[in-house]
């Protein structure tokens, strides 16, 4: 930039060096150690949450293993499903999982102007960054695992708040990993989302102790499935935000690194032009 002064020069480049290398620091200790994660919330009087998982299973890597230690000894879809919802409800409680400054700058500084983008949607995120999941999360979550063991599986919105739905036997099956219920019939059978919005005696029997969850359950015309494409969220704008954030986790170091390279090359002095 020769068209600035040399004190000019020198000033830019000083405050790109140090915004710059400071945006790098704070990416690759966010990125590379658990410092500004590990945030939770206080269970809720009825769930099942296990303390000692967060530790245990820190990312998604090691909740997969763990899963798949677990599955050795399901027989049937219904079994290994349940054993996939035993340990999503075990291992979170019910809060967002947000990006937090160390986790992604970008969003994290995005989020002061719409809070969608302190919203964490990869699965690998939602796992290594707490134990606190929002119905939305826990659900696409479950799907996630689900998906990776072969199964079909779609995200329903019921207006107000989120499930997930596996298909084996022939049909759709309904987890809700948020509110923790599998509802079933008399005879074990894990129902779907519309077998059990034509059961009154049922859906009350589950959702009834929820405000308004039995009334959302019944308002068959207003829930939002998504099966298509494969691992789709059930809005549209979900979709956009995970391809969003999947970009910022790369632009969290080449920003930073471009905002360096600048300051660098203004701080280094400019030769005269020979006449």
């Amino acid at each position: 930039m020769p068209f600035l002064s040399p004190v000019v020069r020198r000033v830019t480049g000083f405050l790109c060096a140090i915004v710059g290398g400071g945006l790098l620091v704070v990416a690759s200790v966010g990125h590379f150690t658990p410092w500004g994660r590990g945030y939770s919330s206080l269970p809720r009087d009825w769930e099942r949450f296990d303390t000692a998982l967060p530790t245990q299973l820190p990312t998604y890597n090691a909740l997969s293993q763990r899963l798949d230690e677990k599955l050795t000894t399901a027989a049937t879809d219904a079994d290994r499903l349940r054993t996939i919802y035993d340990l999503v409800i075990a291992r979170f409680t019910h809060d967002e999982a947000q990006h937090t400054l160390a986790s992604n700058w970008i969003l994290y500084a995005a989020g002061f102007i719409h809070p969608t983008f302190h919203h964490i949607w990869s699965p690998q995120g939602l796992v290594s960054h707490g134990s606190c999941l929002l119905c939305d999360q826990a659900s696409y979550l479950m799907l996630d695992l689900a998906r990776a063991h072969g199964y079909k599986a779609r995200q329903i919105g019921l207006q107000g708040h989120v499930v997930m739905e596996v298909w084996y036997q022939g049909d759709w099956h309904l987890y809700d990993a948020d509110l923790e219920i599998i509802p079933t019939d008399s005879t074990g059978e894990v129902l779907s989302l519309d077998e059990l919005a034509a059961n009154n005696e049922l859906r009350q029997r589950y959702y009834g102790r929820h405000s308004n969850m039995a009334e959302l359950i019944r308002a068959r015309e207003n829930h939002l499935y998504m099966s298509t494409p494969e691992g789709a969220r059930f809005e549209w704008k979900g979709n956009l935000f995970a391809l969003l954030e999947k970009a910022a986790e790369v632009l969290k170091f080449l920003l930073p690194l471009l905002t360096l390279f600048v300051g660098i090359r203004l701080l280094r002095p400019v030769r005269p032009r020979s006449v």
